[in-house]
C-alpha cells in the first residue's frame, strides 16, 4: 500500500500545501479545503500527473472558496442586490430616506428599518399561521438566522438576513414562526412549516449557498 505525500505547489506567489491521499478509484479528485489542495487518486498515478492537473484547476478551486463578504467598506447587499455607498451620503429603503455619517452609522439606521421591516413580516405570517404574539429583535448573530424563545416570547432575526432576497427571508420567519407550536425539528415541525411554506428546502439551500459577488 502506498503511503499518503506531500509536496509544495505555487500559485502566482503564494506556496500551498499539496496532500495526495491513495485510494482504490479510477479518477483523481481535486479539492481545495482549509488553504491547502487534497488530491484523491489511483495507486499509480505519477506525482507529473497529479501536478499536471493542479496546472488546470489550482486557480479555480481556490477562487471558488474566496467568498466576498455581503458588507464592505463602501458596499452592501441589500435584499439580494448590490450598493456602493460614499460618505457622508443619503439612502432609500423601503421608502424611507435617510442620511448617514460612516459605515458605522449606515449600519445603526439602516438596521432600525429592517426592524420595522421583520416585525412587519412576522406579524403578517402569524396571522396567516394562527401564532401567539412575540415580540421581534434584531442582533448581529453570526452562527444563526433567528431563534425563537418561547419563555420571555421573543424572536430574534439575525440583522444578515437582510442581505438576502425577501422570499428567503420570508422562510426564515415561517420557520422561526413554526416553533411556536413545535419547539424542535421532529417531522411534526417541519409538516407544519411545508403547509406554509412548500419550497422551504429550495428556499434553505438557496439561503445557505447564496454567493456575493
Amino acid at each position: 500500500m502506498l503511503a499518503n505525500k506531500t509536496f509544495e505547489y505555487q500559485v502566482d506567489d503564494k506556496i500551498y500545501q499539496v496532500e495526495v491521499i491513495y485510494k482504490r478509484i479510477r479518477n483523481i479528485h481535486y479539492r481545495f479545503k482549509d488553504d491547502r489542495f487534497i488530491v484523491s487518486c489511483p495507486r499509480l498515478v505519477s506525482l507529473k500527473t497529479i501536478k499536471s492537473g493542479l496546472d488546470k484547476f489550482a486557480s479555480k478551486l481556490i477562487k471558488r472558496t474566496v467568498k466576498k463578504p455581503p458588507i464592505g467598506e463602501d458596499y452592501i447587499y441589500i435584499f439580494g442586490e448590490k450598493y456602493y455607498l460614499s460618505f457622508p451620503g443619503e439612502f432609500t429603503f423601503l421608502e424611507e430616506t435617510f442620511t448617514y455619517k460612516n459605515m458605522d452609522d449606515f449600519h445603526k439606521k439602516i438596521k432600525k428599518l429592517f426592524l420595522k421591516y421583520l416585525t412587519y413580516k412576522n406579524e403578517y405570517y402569524r396571522e396567516e399561521m394562527n401564532a401567539p404574539k412575540y415580540l421581534v429583535k434584531i442582533r448581529d448573530m453570526k452562527s444563526r438566522y433567528g431563534s425563537n424563545n418561547r419563555k420571555s416570547k421573543t424572536i430574534t432575526y439575525a440583522f444578515m438576513l437582510i442581505h438576502h432576497t425577501p422570499d428567503v427571508i420570508d422562510s426564515v420567519i415561517m420557520h422561526e414562526l413554526t416553533h411556536c407550536f413545535v419547539f424542535n425539528h421532529s417531522d411534526n415541525f417541519y409538516h407544519l412549516l411545508y403547509k406554509y411554506c412548500p419550497n422551504y428546502n429550495i428556499l434553505r439551500k438557496k439561503l445557505i449557498k447564496t454567493e456575493f459577488n
